[in-house]
């Protein structure tokens, strides 16, 4: 993941990174010499982040944040603390770790994924949110517009994950793969974003002159069998939706490899384990934006007064110019 990153990451972002750490080593300086005069300690605020799955990469998430934090002026460990917490593609599990977050005292919670965002909004009422790796706050309840939502949720979103309408995909997949006839879709049913996003992928891929053919991945442990399905029905190229889907994605990609199926993904850090290609929102630069919106937080900004931020820029990766 280390190697996605330098290939990933923009150079801004990189060097951000770098001022982080010597921020870091200052900070330290500065907290020992605190403690020689005798001021008090202050404890640094307590950040969770909550994960519906794990296909996103730190890049996305941890280290994104921390450039937005250190933007607004603030350091890990001196002023604020992660804890993170995953679901791993077990979504009925995300109840139990929201609930875990407000039990500690979270000063912020940050749902990463639209399910996380959709039970936070159910069990959280008293402590700020900002989400962030996500295509529709407003399905989850978050609000109506990015000016008029729930006073103590804020975040940042990309519609369709960066192709609204999906024809961006059929075109990349017609790209990659120009004699492909039938398009194969694996998505989690229980995700009203997955199953969205499906029918979007197959209207698109019908008006492109492709077959299609979907089959569902309701649990991580479905995958081998799904993508079996699948590939039995001779489809050409197959594309990814829903956390379960993802978290079942090394099942995916063993079963589709070995029937020669390039498989496409939303997300650049499963091309690091075998997917073809992606095409995805800058989530990169819409976690330095998430990050600075916790600052503005932790400084004392209520999120009733922090607008949604839509992600617009896109990115497309292949593998062979991950490799490059």
């Amino acid at each position: 993941m280390v190697a996605a990153a330098h290939r990933l990451a923009r150079r801004p972002f990189a060097l951000a990174l770098l001022a982080f750490a010597a921020a870091c080593g200052g900070a330290k300086t500065d907290d020992a010499a605190k403690a020689a005069a005798g001021a008090p300690a202050t404890t640094p605020k307590a950040i969770h982040i909550i994960r519906a799955a794990d296909w996103i990469g730190n890049e996305w998430s941890e280290d994104a944040l921390r450039v937005g934090l250190l933007e607004a002026g603030l350091e890990r460990g001196t002023d604020y603390e992660f804890k993170v917490s995953s679901a791993q593609g077990d979504l009925a599990a995300l109840p139990a770790l929201i609930d875990a977050a407000i039990d500690a005292k979270a000063d912020v919670i940050v749902t990463l994924q639209d399910a996380t965002l959709q039970a936070a909004v159910q069990r959280v009422k008293d402590r700020p949110i900002v989400f962030h790796v996500l295509a529709d706050p407003f399905a989850a309840g978050a609000g109506t517009s990015d000016s008029a939502h729930l006073p103590n949720i804020t975040g940042v979103y990309s519609p369709g994950f960066g192709d609204p309408e999906q024809t961006r995909r059929i075109e990349l997949i017609r790209r990659v793969v120009p004699k492909a006839k039938k398009l194969g879709i694996l998505f989690t049913p229980g995700e009203p974003l997955a199953v969205s996003l499906k029918d979007k992928l197959a209207e698109a891929a019908k008006q492109a002159g492709l077959a299609v053919e979907a089959v569902p991945v309701n649990a991580v442990s479905e995958g081998t069998q799904a993508a079996t399905a699948l590939v039995d029905r001779k489809v050409d190229a197959i594309e990814i939706f829903g956390n379960a889907a993802h978290g079942a994605f090394e099942s995916i990609i063993t079963v589709a490899k070995a029937k020669k199926v390039p498989v496409f993904s939303p997300s650049p850090f499963e091309i690091m384990k075998g997917a073809t290609a992606a095409l995805y929102p800058d989530f990169q630069e819409g976690g330095a934006v998430a990050g600075g919106m916790i600052g503005k937080i932790l400084k004392g900004t209520s999120p009733a007064a922090i607008p949604f931020y839509r992600l617009e820029k896109t990115k497309t990766d292949t593998a062979a110019t991950a490799k490059q």
